[in-house]
């Protein structure tokens, strides 16, 4: 009578108090536990090891790749130049339309330089100020082409390794000849005119010139190779590029590019996962083996804790407890010693890549918050599913039978 009182005034235990059994039961058992935990380390920590190596390879290759582009910018072109004419009113049309912040046009023309007796065939930029600046061009020596340039040109390294003259700045002011075909609404036309080097700018393996685009305009020239447009927001990108295709006009984004590495680059760290979960399964064994034997041990001292007032659902929150600490600790330290292991590892690699030349400095590992965020709820989820057997038989223990025992 006196067993069936105490157990019809059953109070739930404290959080802090199944909290702290939780504990005490795992450092019962130190062996066990060091060897479960330690499988959850290195599974996590492979894991997160080689998801940041594959993300870090996918943001070293999308730079590389995309390079100076801006993602908000749009190329487009003509693909029928004879019908569809891609000039100044067209340029004018997409500058008007909405959350467009700014639109250049450039000529594309095959060319020939020469200089100081020496002759090269370059591709010849027609370029205003405008497209420069939203182009991105950087001038390594000099300047680039102001508006208010007539007989100024900007040359990229490769040219002047072509024609043997030397990439530094005594190079600026030398006078060349370039010569431009092309055709017009008239009939064929030609420049044939020096032209004074302002600036270098590196850029492509082969010979490049870049001159006013106002040069070609006032020798017939109205017909753009391509227009580039700078919209105000990302998410905008999609909807410009649907006005102008709704023109006839065709269109390229650095997103398309991105959006094709992504793709590639998400079945790459489906299989890096593939091998960090080899790592995760053994662990994952290892902790419903402890969970499991922990319980079937400990069946009689449940038993006990039921007889002296503890609920059964308790004995439920004390296994999911264990569980957590387990998984949630595991989880932490697996990824601050894969952290360790990738940042040393990527010292080596830039000390290595320095030692034979390479200036810049990269990541092969990237750690984005939702990484380590996710990896350690993904952890506490597994937990959770491992614990649910062994925690639901011990929520329906009977507590006579328990006792009974021995």
């Amino acid at each position: 009578m006196a067993l069936f009182n105490s157990m019809t005034k059953r109070r739930t235990i404290s959080l802090t108090m199944l909290l702290y059994i939780a504990r005490q039961n795992l450092l019962s058992k130190k062996l066990r536990t060091s060897l479960t935990l330690s499988g959850v380390i290195i599974g996590i920590g492979a894991i997160f090891f080689l998801l940041s190596f594959g993300l870090g390879l996918q943001k070293i290759v999308t730079d590389e790749i995309v390079g100076n582009q801006s993602i908000k910018s749009i190329d487009v072109s003509s693909p029928n130049s004879a019908l569809l004419l891609l000039n100044q009113d067209s340029l004018n049309k997409f500058v008007e339309l909405p959350n467009v912040d700014a639109a250049g046009g450039s000529f594309l023309l095959p060319g020939v330089v020469q200089v100081k007796g020496s002759e090269v065939d370059a591709v010849t930029y027609g370029v205003d100020q405008q497209y420069q600046s939203i182009s991105n061009f950087t001038a390594s020596i000099g300047r680039l082409l102001l508006d208010e340039d007539n007989r100024q040109v900007v040359v990229n390294t490769s040219l002047l390794e072509t024609i043997g003259l030397s990439n530094d700045e005594f190079v600026l002011g030398t006078i060349l000849t370039l010569q431009i075909p092309f055709k017009t609404a008239l009939g064929p036309q030609e420049i044939d005119e020096e032209f004074e080097i302002v600036g270098i700018i590196n850029s492509g393996a082969g010979s490049e010139v870049l001159i006013p685009a106002h040069v070609l305009q006032a020798a017939g020239a109205d017909t753009f190779s391509q227009v580039k447009i700078i919209v105000n927001n990302n998410d905008n990108v999609g909807g410009i590029r649907s006005q102008v295709e709704a023109l006839g006009f065709e269109t390229v984004s650095p997103i398309d590019t991105i959006e094709q590495i992504n793709q590639i680059f998400r079945y790459f760290n489906i299989i890096l996962g593939g091998f960090g979960a080899i790592g995760m399964i053994v662990a994952i064994l290892g902790m419903f083996n402890t969970l499991t034997i922990s319980l079937l041990e400990r069946t009689k001292e449940i038993g006990l804790m039921i007889a002296l007032g503890a609920k059964s659902r308790d004995m439920k929150q004390l296994f999911v407890l264990e569980a957590l600490i387990l998984s949630i600790s595991g989880a932490v330290i697996g990824i601050i010693l894969a952290l360790i292991t990738g940042g040393v590892f990527n010292t080596l690699t830039n000390q290595y890549a320095k030692a034979r030349g390479v200036t810049d400095s990269f990541n092969l590992f990237s750690t984005p918050w939702w990484l380590t965020t996710g990896v350690i709820v993904f952890m506490a989820s597994i937990g959770l599913l491992v614990v649910y057997f062994p925690a639901r038989r011990a929520e329906h223990i009977s507590p006579i039978e328990a006792l009974r025992r021995e």
